[in-house]
């Protein structure tokens, strides 16, 4: 995990004597933060508007508005509430201080104040909000691979238990015995990887480490998705029906793909009538990138619900067509592993009913001479 830093941290520094202002910007900017100044908390409220700073420095006594309305705003816009805010008092306003502290400040000093102490308790304070704020994204981190994983173990589970079912009532057909078999262990051997995926992207996050991008031909990256919602889409009776047009090698990671993709495809088998057909296309996109779609004869997206469709755990109107569950995490996790990949995940309406879902993702540099696009592993 790389150490925190301050370098360039921004203090928005709120007092009425711009002589203040001058005097405390010109300290912390020797200590190697930035300064944002302002002369009134009107000032200092249209500022957080354009600019969110690490910390506050706020004047408890202005004219207009003081302090204490200034932190009132502060603490009821939930984009602006969870920056540490320092009052700056003069030594006899001392017996507000419970008062500032009640209403949500971090910390106070006292006007004229010490250099060295100014610096310290800024330093500590803006330190203590990156430690909360990174501990923050790692609980969302481990959530959403949470969620990601219960929802995409779905898929192989619910193969292995329909398959089971069919093994019971073909006993005496040793050809179909062996097919439903192999599906059974396919399925195991996927289940697992999405757990052993899981443990693996834990590790990332906790080690920081990022996205290391591989060129892959989208054909099979494709192919390898459809291998796990066949045998669900040929219980339904639907079929899948390709159109895999000559394309670059795209820049993926094979398990993302695998979550953005595989989730497109389960959605467009739960929702589609028994005997659709599902449309499984990759072609050029915009330049420099090529384009996965989906495209589907379900009931399509409600128009005044499409806001909501990439949020995590919507529900929307549209159910299952075959009986299956809905978590309401899917598309949200296909939404975020297509971001993660530096891609971009949109729905566009079917004309004639249904929906279509575009994976786009950007084509891979050039390779060196004689270097084959990998395939997932």
């Amino acid at each position: 995990m790389p150490p925190l830093s301050l370098n360039g941290a921004v203090v928005l520094v709120v007092d009425d004597q711009p002589a203040n202002v001058r005097l405390v910007g010109t300290v912390l900017t020797d200590a190697g933060f930035d300064v944002m100044p302002a002369t009134s908390g009107e000032q200092a409220l249209a500022r957080l508007k354009h600019a969110q700073p690490d910390l506050i420095l706020l004047d408890m006594r202005m004219p207009g508005m003081d302090g204490f309305e200034v932190l009132q705003h502060l603490r009821r816009d939930a984009a602006l509430a969870d920056i540490p805010v320092i009052f700056l008092t003069a030594a006899a306003e001392r017996e507000l201080v419970v008062e500032a502290l009640e209403a949500g400040a971090v910390d106070y000093l006292t006007k004229p104040f010490v250099a060295e102490e100014l610096v310290a308790r800024v330093r500590a304070h803006a330190l203590l909000k990156q430690y909360r704020d990174r501990l923050r994204k790692a609980i969302e981190e481990r959530e959403h691979m949470t969620s990601v994983v219960a929802h995409d173990l779905k898929n192989p589970l619910f193969n292995i238990s329909l398959s089971a079912e069919m093994l019971a009532e073909s006993a005496a057909d040793p050809d179909r015995v062996k097919t439903m078999a192999g599906i059974i262990a396919k399925s195991s051997k996927r289940a697992l990887g999405f757990v052993e995926r899981y443990l693996e992207r834990r590790a990332d996050i906790e080690l920081r480490r990022g996205f290391e991008p591989k060129a892959f031909d989208g054909h099979l990256l494709v192919r390898t998705c459809c291998e796990d919602i066949e045998s669900h889409a040929a219980h339904k009776s639907q079929r899948l029906e390709y159109r895999l047009e000559n394309v670059d090698p795209v820049l993926a990671d094979a398990d993302a793909f695998g979550v953005a993709y595989g989730n497109l495809l389960s959605n467009a088998v739960k929702y589609s009538p028994a005997g659709a057909v599902i449309d499984v296309i990759v072609g050029p996109g915009r330049p420099g990138t090529v384009r996965f779609t989906v495209a589907d004869r379900g009931p399509g997206i409600d128009e005044a619900q499409r806001d909501q469709l990439f949020l995590r755990f919507a529900r929307l109107d549209a159910q299952p067509t075959g009986g299956e569950s809905s978590t309401g995490v899917g598309l949200a996790a296909a939404y975020r592993e297509a971001q993660w990949m530096g891609g971009e995940l949109w729905h566009e309406p079917r004309t004639g009913g249904g929906s279509i879902f575009v994976l786009e993702l950007p084509v891979a540099p050039m390779a060196p001479a004689g270097a084959d696009a990998s395939a997932p592993a």
